[in-house]
């Protein structure tokens, strides 16, 4: 009789052992909704709606607003878990015609179950991958678009914020179309966000991401002077609108 009781003792210490194994191995899963969400200051913004230019007052309205998002992760003070390589996020149709409460939701499957004190994510193409050109890449894929590919600077196009605009006073009919690329672009975003990742559960996080700081964050955006960039010799330009991007995300 006492060695049956033993037996039994010693299978409930392995069954136990087993069941949290299991359970520590990190082979749970679960789901992570980011929802970009597009302020304007402290209003809800809409593509196509007219804004007023951060100090001059110039009326404005934005038509596109797209970038890419690279590198994502999400860690915690004892491990990193990477979420995403690459992929293309666009706006535009999610904020026409109304500010969705949700924003944009941009969802990522099977992500290691857990707790976690970050989420980062770079806002462009990773200097390995923006050094290849669209012809190097299957088509169908994140990096196999021309159309986001500038030749003349041998770089993807990271991030495009574009509209119309009325300069000193006049009607809204100038085009701006406000580009960054090229490595020095590449911005990497760390946002302190409690996020938990439960087995076959879906967990929200919210990302704002607020256009009056992308035009006025740490340096007025110049818009008067520069409506387009395009051209290598606009790099000061740019990289005021990259550090006004890199504070604009929360």
């Amino acid at each position: 009789m006492y060695k049956y009781f033993l037996f039994l003792a010693l299978m409930g210490l392995f069954t136990s052992c087993e069941d949290d194994s299991q359970m520590n191995s990190g082979g749970d899963k679960g789901d992570l909704n980011i929802n970009f969400k597009l302020t304007y200051g402290d209003e809800p913004f809409q593509m196509f709606k007219n804004y007023k230019y951060p100090e001059t007052g110039d009326m404005f309205f934005m038509s596109r607003l797209s970038f890419y998002i690279a590198e994502a992760k999400l860690k915690s003070p004892t491990k990193r878990v990477d979420i995403k390589d690459i992929d293309y996020i666009n706006l535009t149709n999610t904020y026409t015609g109304s500010s969705p409460a949700n924003g944009y939701q941009y969802k990522l499957t099977n992500v290691e179950a857990g707790q976690y004190t970050n989420l980062q994510f770079g806002i462009g193409v990773p200097s390995s991958s923006n050094a290849k050109m669209p012809k190097d890449f299957a088509p169908g894929t994140i990096l196999s678009s021309s159309a986001e590919y500038w030749s003349s600077w041998k770089s993807y196009v990271f991030f495009k914020a574009e509209g119309l605009i009325g300069l000193n006073g006049t009607s809204i009919d100038h085009e701006f179309a406000l580009h960054t690329g090229a490595n020095d672009a590449y911005i990497t975003i760390d946002l302190p966000k409690n996020i938990q990742i439960n087995k076959g559960n879906v967990t929200d996080v919210d990302v704002t991401i607020d256009l009056k700081k992308v035009f006025s964050g740490t340096q007025l955006f110049d818009i008067r002077t520069t409506q387009q960039i395009h051209s290598l010799s606009q790099v000061p330009q740019m990289k005021i609108l990259v550090d006004n991007i890199a504070v604009a995300v929360k």
